[in-house]
């Protein structure tokens, strides 16, 4: 019989308000059956009756209901994770970023975060994230490449252990 375990993770936040709101950065919860596919976490909460999560996988089966999360949304490692990455990188710069997010997963065989791009103007750096003005998203994968969120944000925060790859486009004048 599975173990069901208690997983305490952050996440990414989009903002539409015209003027800034603070950094926001939710802990969440989530209860499951926890299995790590290389550097992500999978969280499943319903799963075929006596199927183990190995078995799923190999055979390229439905994940039931779920999350896939980058092992670096754990609340544990987030909050202590290196902000060498950001080094270089003045406020009011224009920004690329590559980062993993969180995936929510229904009946489809899929163990791994979805692949993000954002470009926008970094204008602050606090605790563990970052925050983009006017930013624009898109996620690459999994196929097809479309807009994240749908609606025009104003404001991105994404955790600092999320981001693969930040550029600067074009620095503060």
């Amino acid at each position: 019989m599975g173990i069901i375990y208690n997983i305490k993770y952050i996440d990414a936040y989009y903002s539409t308000a015209e003027t800034f709101d603070g950094v926001k950065i939710f802990l969440h919860e989530a209860y499951g059956f926890v299995d790590k596919n290389g550097n992500n976490i999978v969280i499943t909460f319903i799963k075929k009756k006596g199927s183990s999560f190995k078995e799923v996988r190999e055979k390229n089966e439905d994940i039931q209901m779920g999350l896939v999360i980058p092992d670096t949304s754990l609340v544990s490692v987030a909050h202590g994770y290196p902000q060498d990455i950001l080094e270089d990188i003045s406020l009011g710069s224009s920004v690329s970023v590559v980062w993993r997010d969180i995936v929510y997963v229904a009946h489809m065989p899929r163990y791994d975060c979805a692949s993000m791009y954002t470009e926008g103007v970094l204008v602050k750096i606090e605790g563990n994230c970052i925050v983009l003005k006017n930013p624009e998203t898109i996620r690459t994968h999994p196929l097809p490449i479309k807009n994240h969120p749908v609606e025009k944000s104003t404001y991105y925060t994404i955790p600092i252990s999320f981001i693969s790859k930040i550029s600067v486009i074009e620095s503060k004048k």
